[in-house]
């Protein structure tokens, strides 16, 4: 089968140095890359900024490991190492994009090259190039003292008469000078040619990318999450954790408690699957890439670390206990967490992620109370079936309330809004019973802002 179930990673390539031909820049561009070439090629799955920050870590690592320095040029401090420092709340570029700017501007890459055949480089190029502003430029850095400079020029050319510094403009030196005057100065010479050099062999580059120069630092990727794409109506938040096993793929969905989704994965895997298996199944490459071709299920990479082996997220599925069931609301976004996950949970909604932190925590508050509105019919029904009371202390095995699986992210604030706007004296939940102190949105604004809170378990009655 011909994948055309396509990611983005990047490619990297050298190019001529502008100034300097004998050496090469790195240059770099986002291409398309079939999942297949991500799964068993290792090629680097670019799930956009600030998804993998072991990435930087990674290439740097290669970058500055002495297999990519130069033997007879780095005992002379020309292959310094590199470090990226970055701005975590910039939020112009990722890291890794800063990273690769960071390379090019300031490592040249050569195939090999001696010291001597460096100095040789840096001598022609000055020769090249010799006039009055590089000859006053290596004087004054080879005689810092005034009086030191004007002795070793008037040795030159007895003519010189120098009061001052101001004096100099006064002569050509690239006439009176020769580079030759400079034997010796050779740490001078390199530096005057080649300010600042950083020098690596090209032979990093397939250190870090495969035979198409796409990054790939992993023979292979064994490891993927993949979670149920939104386009139905009757859609459930399902995740499989999906690991490569003698050659095949096995898919294991996280289900916890929840018998919808329990239900939602035995009809994924008996549409994909390609043994037996009822929950937990096996399937080939082929139907991996198809699955996600046919965007029923979005790959993520979670457990890629190139720093650390991981062993990735766990699914979890429970069977019911015999005993009293008690049921908990977890938490939800609030203002104590960062505003670049508020940005994530907004940016799922479709709502726009602009503004400081108290905009963003405005804007989730406005839209938990549209998804309050949206569902409320659902809840009503589902509370007026079902009573509950709230205890003061939640049990550890208490379990989700089943309903609104399918508005994940903001699931929890608006059964916490329900309960809130329904608990008769702070213990009794009923449909039938409500609390009109605040407005949803007011009521959602003081949840996320740690105002208001609901503590305890809800124990379902008869």
């Amino acid at each position: 089968m011909t994948s055309k179930a396509l990611m983005k990673t990047f490619r990297l390539w050298l190019e001529p140095d502008l100034e300097v031909p004998q050496f090469s820049r790195l240059k770099w561009e986002l291409v398309d890359v079939p999942l297949r070439d991500v799964l068993l090629g290792g090629v680097h799955p670019w799930m956009g900024k600030e998804q993998h920050p072991t990435l930087v870590e990674a290439v740097l690592k290669r970058l500055n490991d002495e297999s990519a320095k130069l033997d007879d040029v780095e005992p002379f401090g020309y292959c310094h190492d590199v470090s990226v420092l970055t701005n975590y709340y910039d939020g112009k570029k990722p890291r890794f994009e800063q990273a690769l700017e960071t390379i090019h501007k300031g490592v040249r890459f050569v195939g090999d090259l001696s010291y001597l055949e460096l100095l040789a480089m840096a001598k022609q190029r000055l020769t090249e190039a010799w006039n009055h502003t590089v000859a006053l430029d290596l004087l004054e850095q080879a005689y810092p003292r005034f009086e030191e400079l004007r002795r070793f020029l008037k040795s030159k050319d007895a003519a010189v008469k120098l009061s001052g510094a101001a004096d100099l403009g006064r002569y050509d030196l690239g006439r009176i000078l020769a580079l030759d005057d400079f034997e010796g100065r050779d740490r001078l010479v390199i530096a005057q040619a080649f300010p600042n050099l950083n020098l690596r062999r090209t032979t990093f580059l397939d250190m870090v990318t495969d035979s198409q120069g796409r990054l790939r630092l992993v023979p292979e990727i064994n490891r993927l999450t993949l979670t149920a794409a939104v386009k139905d109506p009757d859609y459930v938040h399902l995740v499989w954790q999906t690991v490569r096993e003698n050659g095949r793929w096995r898919f294991r969905p996280d289900i916890g408690k929840s018998q919808v989704k329990r239900a939602k994965a035995r009809e994924f895997a008996a549409k994909w699957r390609t043994d037996e298996g009822r929950l937990c199944f096996a399937a080939t490459i082929d139907r991996l890439v198809q699955m996600v071709q046919e965007k029923a299920v979005a790959p993520s990479f979670p457990a890629l670390n190139y720093c650390l082996d991981m062993a990735g997220p766990r699914a979890t599925a429970e069977m019911p206990a015999d005993r009293i069931q008690t049921f908990r609301i977890g938490g939800f976004p609030r203002s104590r967490h960062r505003a670049q996950y508020l940005k994530e949970v907004l940016r799922e909604y479709g709502v726009s992620m602009t503004g400081n932190k108290a905009v963003l925590l405005r804007k989730l508050a406005k839209l938990a109370a549209e998804q309050y509105e949206k569902r409320l019919p659902d809840m009503e029904g589902y509370f007026a079936e079902h009573r509950f009371v709230r205890m003061n202390a939640a049990p550890s095995e208490s379990a989700q309330l089943p309903i609104l699986e399918e508005v994940a992210h903001v699931r929890n604030l608006v059964l916490t809004m329900y309960a809130l706007r329904h608990l008769r004296g702070n213990a009794i939940l009923e449909a039938s019973h409500e609390n009109n102190t605040y407005t949803p949105e007011q009521l959602a604004l003081a949840l996320v802002a740690g105002k208001v809170e609901l503590a305890g378990a809800l124990l379902r009655v008869p």
